[in-house]
């Protein structure tokens, strides 16, 4: 039976629960949004599978590619963000997901790029900003220049401070992405679980000589300590948003 299981696991029939190591019908935990049935840990999703579940059905235009300086940096099509116009239950937005699967959503020229030219459409086409963040933080194979994006999108919020910004935090979202653009939302949302930090507890533990908690970075606990505004399970996250975009657009 377990040699079954593990030919099932590798093809994708099956997928092992990290949190409560339950077998689950791959097919079965789609459906119910990536979320395992048994003890409701979300599972890490990459852009495609979270624009699936976000936007109402053929609504998301991507936007247009980015032109870089050097051919060296890697195409915005291939990045770790994608961005585009989208509507999320009939609410129009300018739409923006970060995927850990590439890179763990690390935050490069490009990336950076794409997430300042996204708040400028907001800007121009005067619809809400809706980012999903899932990021390890700044993309150190660039060194400085990958710092730099922190000072960009930053500058790039303070410049667009009059555009609504929705950011939802996944698991996980930690480093210069956590420390720079995500943290200037108007509103701020989280899923369960998602842990949210700049430096990781054992560095954190080793530099203050001090243990910390289980739950430091879980997004209950921020929220408790009003980081950020709310706890949102992924089955009411469209609704969710869509709330807060109808009523960006009546303010």
């Amino acid at each position: 039976m377990t040699e079954i299981l593990d030919i099932a696991k590798k093809d994708g029939r099956w997928t092992e629960c990290p949190s409560c190591s339950e077998i689950i019908i791959t097919a079965k935990l789609r459906d119910n949004l990536w979320v395992c049935p048994h003890c409701d840990h979300h599972f890490r999703i990459g852009s495609e599978d979270r624009l699936a579940i976000t936007c109402d059905e053929g609504s998301f235009v991507e936007m247009e590619p980015v032109p870089l300086r050097s051919e060296e940096q890697t195409p915005v099509s291939e990045e770790a963000v994608k961005g585009g116009r989208a509507l999320i239950m009939g609410q129009q937005c300018i739409l923006g997901v970060m995927d850990f699967t590439f890179k763990g959503g690390s935050m490069g020229v490009a990336a950076g790029q794409a997430i300042v030219d996204m708040m400028h459409g907001a800007q121009r086409k005067g619809l809400p900003f809706v980012i999903f963040c899932a990021s390890g933080g700044v993309r150190v194979q660039e060194g400085i220049w990958g710092l730099l994006q922190m000072l960009r999108t930053v500058h790039a919020r303070t410049q667009t401070i009059n555009v609504p910004m929705i950011t939802v935090f996944t698991d996980p979202t930690t480093g210069g992405v956590s420390a720079s653009f995500a943290g200037l939302a108007d509103i701020m949302i989280a899923e369960p679980g998602a842990k949210i930090g700049f430096a990781g507890p054992r560095v954190i533990e080793a530099t203050m000589s001090c243990t910390l908690p289980p739950d430091f970075q879980d997004a209950s606990r921020l929220m408790t300590n009003g980081f950020i505004d709310m706890v949102v399970h992924r089955n009411r996250m469209r609704e969710t948003i869509a709330f807060f975009l109808k009523w960006f657009c009546q303010t």
